[in-house]
């Protein structure tokens, strides 16, 4: 299976968490597509991107969904997202440690866990969870589906600090560095999607598949400004 990469633009300043790319820093970011479907049943497959950005204190994220079954129940933080019309990143970014799995649903309520694998995982607390800021496109607290719906989309800033403090290990973005890790589609009442960036081999849903993972490069300063929208993945 080959294994995708993804450079992760430096954003020269801490990207608005907006759903708006152009004129904005966003638009230095690569695209990552998460167009595999390796679960799929029925139903339409739904275009799902997403772009990263780093800086010295912070990781930044957007995700943008094609959807016509909006949905979201979960309200609580660490609570059921994966259920709902929901994004994920789980990335690495020390070998000898584990991994964050962040996982968003349409409405912004997010889970972030750490661990070595899907067992033992241990969940961010509230006080943590208050560090990191948030934006969505549909407004809280849940999203029932509607005739109309077309998408919707997410963003996130993730201080280093806060994922350091959570992990018990420093977490540093450098120039340079690879980091290993996948982006996912999942959950809503209709049409779940179980999608990935890099396509995984098992033969139900497991998204916990650290063996299996992309990689994800950090690209120094200015590296990626002459093709804002390309993708190597």
């Amino acid at each position: 299976m080959t294994t995708r990469t993804y450079a992760i633009a430096r954003a020269p300043q801490p990207p608005a968490l907006t759903g708006r790319v152009e004129g904005t820093p966003w638009a230095l970011a690569e695209v990552a597509r998460i167009d595999a479907f390796p679960w799929h049943a029925d139903g339409s497959r739904q275009a799902t991107q997403a772009r990263i950005l780093y800086d010295e204190s912070a990781l930044h994220v957007q995700f943008a969904c094609e959807d016509r079954h909006v949905f979201s129940r979960a309200t609580d933080l660490n609570g059921p997202v994966w259920r709902d019309s929901c994004v994920e990143w789980f990335f690495q970014p020390d070998p000898a440690g584990g991994y964050f799995n962040f996982e968003v649903n349409c409405c912004g309520v997010f889970l972030l866990g750490y661990g070595k694998g899907r067992d033992g995982r241990r969940l961010i607390s509230p006080a943590l969870a208050a560090g990191i800021s948030m934006a969505a496109s549909e407004p809280p607290p849940t999203r029932a589906e509607r005739p109309d719906d077309v998408g919707w989309w997410v963003a996130a800033r993730l201080p280093l600090a806060v994922l350091g403090e959570f992990a018990g290990r420093a977490v540093r973005a450098r120039a340079g560095d690879v980091w290993r890790g996948n982006l996912y589609r999942c959950g809503g009442k209709t049409d779940p999607q179980y999608a990935c960036w890099q396509a995984i081999d098992r033969p139900r849903p497991d998204f916990h598949c650290p063996d299996q993972f992309g990689e994800f490069r950090l690209a120094p300063a200015g590296a990626l400004q002459d093709q804002p929208d390309g993708s190597r993945s």
